[in-house]
């Protein structure tokens, strides 16, 4: 198991989140290429901050990325993949990308899905452009995890199906809590391979809390994490958050 920290809104640069890295002693840093500071990092392609204080890097994915998509939309995503794969080769360990639930239509108050309307069409786009992404990725030498964020009954099944075809996880525990936990389910039942977990409190109303701050069991989690020898994010948002839970993370 090796244990890191995500990018930080409060910071401008990624030198600062490698100093809070190496004053909490992390191994690694998950990159977002939400944050600008962060693409600029990665096109100047000077990793020697990393490298001269041992620290690895992940790479987080676009959130809004989602490849049941259209065609046009999914390759100008694919198109940005390959470019920060070949820029983080052998310094990038994983990327990590979300299953999106696409398109709602909201009718008197409930959601409808338009990928489970679809649904055949929707996961034959998927599973076409979801082995694209992982033969990319393994292109540059770089594993692809795939995150759950929202798990409707449809997306449950495409959970199975992903699982048949060999995909790797990243299991945020706070987004599962949120959705009644529907992926430790899943877990539960499929021997998944979950090479990164996202670990932060939660309650039913709220995630990304410091640990202490929420309802979890964190150690159950931390069991996970050590049987699958996971990277583990402490996915707090604030440098204080991430300065007490990670000394709690590591007493448990």
């Amino acid at each position: 198991m090796k244990l890191g920290m995500p990018v930080l809104y409060e910071f401008d640069s990624v030198k600062e989140n490698v100093e809070l890295a190496k004053k909490l002693n992390l191994d690694f840093i998950e990159l977002n290429l939400n944050f600008g500071y962060c693409r600029t990092f990665l096109e100047k392609a000077n990793y020697d901050i990393f490298f001269t204080n041992n620290i690895e890097a992940t790479l987080h994915f676009y959130d809004e990325a989602d490849f049941a998509s259209y065609s046009e939309v999914v390759n100008g995503y694919l198109t940005l993949l390959e470019k920060y794969a070949r820029l983080g080769e052998g310094f990038v360990k994983m990327i990590n990308i979300h299953l999106n639930e696409g398109p709602i239509v909201t009718i008197s108050g409930n959601k409808n899905y338009m990928y489970e309307k679809e649904y055949e069409d929707y996961l034959a786009r998927l599973l076409k452009n979801l082995s694209k992404a992982r033969e990319i990725c393994k292109k540059y030498h770089i594993d692809m995890v795939i995150e759950n964020v929202y798990i409707p009954s449809f997306i449950k099944r495409t959970y199975y199906r992903l699982f048949k075809e060999g995909y790797a996880f990243n299991y945020d525990i706070g987004h599962d809590n949120y959705h009644n936990n529907q992926f430790q389910m899943l877990l539960n039942e499929l021997d998944m391979q979950i090479k990164e977990m996202h670990i932060h409190d939660a309650t039913k109303q709220k995630c990304h809390l410091a640990l202490g701050q929420g309802e979890l069991d964190i150690a159950y989690y931390k069991d996970i994490a050590k049987e699958h020898d996971s990277y583990v994010v402490i996915e707090v948002k604030k440098a204080s958050e991430l300065e007490s839970s990670i000394p709690l993370f590591k007493s448990i």
